[in-house]
């Protein structure tokens, strides 16, 4: 009994010595933009814990719950209920811009002021979409597939790189909308105010996941770089606020 606990002592103190990265949530705030809508600020770091300079895929500032986490470039969250875990789709949801956060905040959406901020959401998707088929186009890039090309483009473009020990902060904005139900399928969730609720942060980071929307040689670099990282690294847990 005394060489398993020794075992494990010692595989546990292995691991931490090789973590290359550390998450740490620094903070939480929130602010209520109308009856039925409040943001959420959460502004949290990630710690090179490496004498190298690392990449890894991320959207660091967005985030997706852990179940429908599967194949994503966002940040993933868990959500702790009285301690215990409750693998729940929501209360948050992925918002990539500020515009899209705040279209999700108007209570009206057929209003003009909605229809407005959604047409320019959409112009400047398209914009964007056209600026990488044109940079793609320019740099040499012999594929037609219009689609192809902008997730590649967005995917490279979301390559963090840290140097050695360096720290960089990030904040994520997102959004509650006050309901205290959430349903997945046949199960269903309650957001008592008078519980206890924490959220947890995962980096899960991967390589290989998007190799239909990398080209050969893009893949060859990566895979080739052994400081190009994929793993899964978690934070602190961090108490939330869904009082009235």
């Amino acid at each position: 009994m005394r060489f398993l606990y020794f075992f494990l002592f010692v595989t546990f103190t292995i691991s931490a010595q090789n973590k290359k990265l550390e998450v740490t949530i620094n903070s939480i705030t929130t602010k209520d933009v109308n009856e039925e809508n409040r943001l959420y600020y959460i502004n949290y770091q990630i710690e090179n814990k490496t004498k190298d300079t690392i990449a890894f895929f991320l959207l660091p500032n967005a985030l997706i719950a852990n179940t429908a986490s599967s194949s994503t470039l966002y940040t993933v969250y868990k959500i702790y209920q009285n301690g215990k875990f409750e693998d729940m789709d929501g209360p948050f949801f992925e918002y990539e811009t500020d515009e899209e956060l705040e279209y999700a905040t108007l209570l009206n959406k057929e209003s003009e002021e909605a229809k407005k901020l959604l047409k320019t959401i959409q112009t400047n998707q398209a914009i964007v979409a056209m600026n990488y088929y044109k940079q793609y186009k320019d740099d040499g890039g012999i594929s037609e597939d219009f689609k192809w090309v902008y997730y590649r483009t967005k995917l490279l473009k979301n390559i963090v790189k840290l140097n050695p020990s360096e720290t960089k902060n990030f904040s994520i904005k997102t959004l509650w909308n006050k309901n205290r139900f959430i349903k997945n399928d046949e199960l269903e969730y309650y957001l008592n105010e008078n519980d206890t609720f924490e959220i947890e942060l995962i980096l899960d980071l991967k390589t290989d996941l998007f190799k239909d929307e990398l080209h050969e040689k893009d893949l060859k670099s990566i895979l080739s770089n052994p400081n190009f990282i994929k793993g899964e690294f978690v934070s602190n847990k961090f108490k939330l606020d869904f009082k009235e």
